[in-house]
């Protein structure tokens, strides 16, 4: 009897343990978007939206844990040659494509059968990889694969795409030969410009390729189940994914908020499990701060296409006449006077360390403002200028102080009212342009600063246009080396400062935040490294 007491009992431990272990697995997750993707054409993708989904419905060579370090994707091993120069991966055999049975429908049986059976191969790297450096293409992330041998050439139209050097000897060997050495080229390979794509399957598509989940291959940890381009993404568990980590959750559901309000709203009502909220947001008392990251930096932002402001004299009469100790005191924020936000490396070292104290600024000099400020009446035939600053409820009374600085130095011919905006109605302002000077934060969706300054290439939120930037970032998309790199971003952020597009006063941190019923959700820098993989969520 006790025999059988022992027994049943040792039974039900073991069945309340891998109870207890399960618990939370096959739930669905949620998570809160900023926008709908426009493409999830890995080698074309520009938005963060996309780079969330395609990394994780796409596996490349390798990826990222959760704790940041690089571990086997497609490549079940590699090695790197002495002089850091060749890396030859070696590929599991027999991972398979994620064909969709949407596609059935469109393209009928065979297509699908054919695809269905589809094995990932080395040819597929070397597809994407020449995809994403040819001028047709003219992909944002392009100069992300200028170490590899010809891929600048290329880009530029000097050299043909077959030059490139990336190489598959047989199906499963892959050969990456770089022309300098590239520090963190194993963390590049987990970006999504990198990952694979099958070449017939993606002439098939003709043109519509990453536009639907009926013209996708996936071959990640989920696969674009579904996709209301106007509303929701949904992604579900690839049973055929061969990665080194179980996926726990059944789905991922991806709603496109385009308001910060409605996605706390979202969050606090616990329809949201996680989403990544800017500085200015209010956390819900039921989640929880996972990570902080220093991607923001505000201050006074100018309308550059404005009829007055898009004058460099007049912005920098504005810039030179500021008293950044009106500004000292902000919840959240750390004094700053550069342009690139704490988040962002340049050559593999953070790019706000490395330049330490010789961050490029303009100077508060009441002499120079006055003489700015004359040149610019005379450069825009006016004996009056009248402008508008909208900045959040809460800096009301420094801005009114700055207000009376700026009359008082710049004199009577200048006019400026301050007009009071919430925080959403302040992005809303200056995403579409609605604007002439505005306290705003400009965030970085990269952690990058090569990446951050290329976003405003076209001028970006402040509407500048000059071919003097567009050459220096033309010139820095296209430099490897460490001291090269650092100097091209000085370059590019003195050229930002000196203009006065930004005033910059101080930086912040936006909040990754999940609900406190959901672990395992992890993000290792960007808001795109975000990975469901080990998600779970406890109802």
């Amino acid at each position: 009897m006790k025999r059988f007491l022992a027994a049943f009992l040792t039974v039900i431990i073991l069945i309340s343990l891998n109870s207890c272990a399960s618990r939370g697995i096959n739930q669905s997750i949620s998570y809160s978007l900023s926008g709908s993707p426009q493409t999830l054409d890995p080698q074309y993708a520009k938005d963060t939206s996309a780079h969330i989904v395609i990394n994780n419905v796409f596996e490349g060579l390798v990826r990222l844990s959760g704790d940041g370090e690089v571990m086997p994707g497609i490549a079940e091993s590699w090695n790197v040659s002495p002089d850091g120069l060749t890396y030859t991966f070696k590929l599991k055999e027999g991972t398979e494509w994620y064909c969709s049975v949407a596609l059935k429908n469109e393209f009928g049986e065979a297509f699908y059968k054919k695809f269905s059976e589809e094995k990932v191969t080395a040819n597929d790297f070397v597809f994407a990889m020449r995809r994403a450096v040819s001028p047709q293409i003219s992909s944002s992330s392009a100069h992300r694969l200028f170490s590899i041998v010809n891929a600048a050439e290329i880009y530029a139209g000097e050299a043909e795409v077959s030059t490139l050097g990336v190489t598959a000897p047989d199906d499963n060997t892959l050969i990456i030969n770089l022309k300098e050495p590239c520090d963190d080229m194993l963390q590049r390979l987990t970006e999504s410009v990198f990952m694979p794509c099958n070449e017939e399957f993606f002439n098939a598509m003709n043109g519509r390729y990453g536009l639907s989940n009926r013209h996708i291959l996936c071959n990640g940890p989920f696969y674009v189940s579904s996709w209301a381009a106007d509303s929701s993404l949904t992604i579900k568990r690839n049973k055929y994914y061969a990665g080194e980590q179980e996926v726990l959750p059944l789905s991922v559901n991806f709603s496109f908020d385009f308001s910060s309000d409605t996605i706390v709203k979202e969050l606090a009502a616990s329809s949201v499990s996680a989403a990544l909220l800017p500085p200015d947001c209010a956390v819900p008392e039921n989640t929880v701060v996972i990570k902080e990251n220093p991607n923001s930096v505000s201050g006074f932002s100018f309308n550059c296409s404005d009829s007055l402001l898009k004058n460099s004299n007049l912005r920098l009469a504005l810039c030179s006449s500021i008293d950044r100790s009106l500004f000292g005191e902000i919840e959240n924020a750390v004094p700053q006077s550069g342009f690139v936000p704490m988040n962002c490396t340049s050559g593999g070292e953070n790019y706000r360390k490395t330049i330490g104290s010789q961050t490029p600024k303009v100077e508060n000099d009441p002499t120079a403002a006055t003489e700015y400020w004359n040149a610019a009446l005379s450069e825009l035939s006016v004996e009056k200028v009248s402008l508008t600053v909208i900045c959040p409820e809460w800096l009301d009374s420094a801005v009114r102080n700055q207000l009376q600085i700026w009359q008082k130095t710049l004199g009577i011919n200048l006019g400026i009212t301050v007009e009071i905006k919430t925080p959403q109605e302040i992005t809303d302002a200056v995403n579409s342009g609605n604007y002439q000077i505005a306290l705003t934060g400009v965030e970085s969706s990269y952690d990058n600063a090569v990446d951050f300054f290329a976003s405003f290439r076209d001028g970006g939120i402040f509407r500048f246009s000059s071919d003097e930037y567009t050459a220096i970032i033309d010139r820095l998309l296209t430099v490897e080396d460490k001291q090269e790199l650092i100097g091209g971003c000085f370059t590019a952020e003195s050229f930002i400062l000196q203009q006065g597009i930004f005033y910059p006063l101080y930086g912040r941190s936006s909040s990754f935040v999940c609900s406190d019923e959901v672990e395992g959700i992890t993000i290792c820098g960007s808001e795109s490294t975000v990975s469901f993989i080990g998600a779970k969520r406890f109802d």
